[in-house]
């Protein structure tokens, strides 16, 4: 699990870097507002990280701590991210970031509190797979970076984020049980018919 959020934390640099180097046109939109939403999504991916490492080593308590702090950053993460989201779509006439990027948050935060809630009941499987779905759903629009340097029509992101998921989570889980477990394809059904519903929103604000 660590090594899965720490292979996201470096596509995320990856993505952003390649964007920001390939079209420098697009550094005038770093914000204060922007770096600070920035620097809250590195951290998320640090902590998952982090946490996952910590759990590894039986270390316990300070896994607790920290996922107890983590919903300061997650409310930093939120607020931020839809402040920006909204700001897209006002001010650049781009609904469809502001749709996307809402149903990300959307997905996101359920499953945030599912994780909370299975780490209560012990049920550490569920737990680190509420945390890594939560948090795949949060890498469109590092996606997107990629897609829109390689010059791909937007929409390619969202094609490209319902395999990702899938097959990364999905993956894992078969890794640890020999098969994909009731919660994991719960939680999938979950976040992939939110990409659907997404998907015919933004069908009827453009078709």
């Amino acid at each position: 699990m660590g090594n899965i959020a720490l292979g996201l934390l470096g596509f995320t640099l990856f993505a952003f870097a390649l964007k920001a180097i390939a079209q420098p046109e697009v550094q005038a939109r770093y914000t204060p507002l922007v770096v600070f939403h920035a620097v809250s999504m590195v951290a998320w991916l640090t902590l998952l990280a982090s946490q996952s490492f910590l759990a590894a080593r039986f270390k316990l308590a300070a896994h607790r701590a920290t996922g107890r702090a983590s919903i300061a950053l997650v409310g930093a993460m939120l607020v931020s991210g839809t402040v920006i989201s909204w700001r897209i779509g006002q001010e650049l006439g781009r609904p469809e970031v502001t749709v996307v990027n809402l149903a990300a948050f959307a997905t996101f935060v359920p499953l945030y509190f599912a994780a909370l809630h299975f780490a209560r009941s012990r049920d550490i499987a569920a737990h680190r797979q509420a945390m890594l779905i939560a948090t795949l759903a949060l890498m469109t629009p590092a996606y997107a970076r990629v897609v829109q340097v390689l010059g791909l029509p937007d929409p390619v992101a969202i094609a490209v984020q319902v395999p990702i998921t899938v097959l990364v989570s999905a993956g894992y889980d078969w890794v640890l049980h020999g098969r994909v477990t009731k919660p994991v394809l719960a939680m999938l059904g979950f976040s992939v018919g939110l990409v659907v519903v997404m998907s015919a929103v933004l069908a009827v604000l453009f078709l």
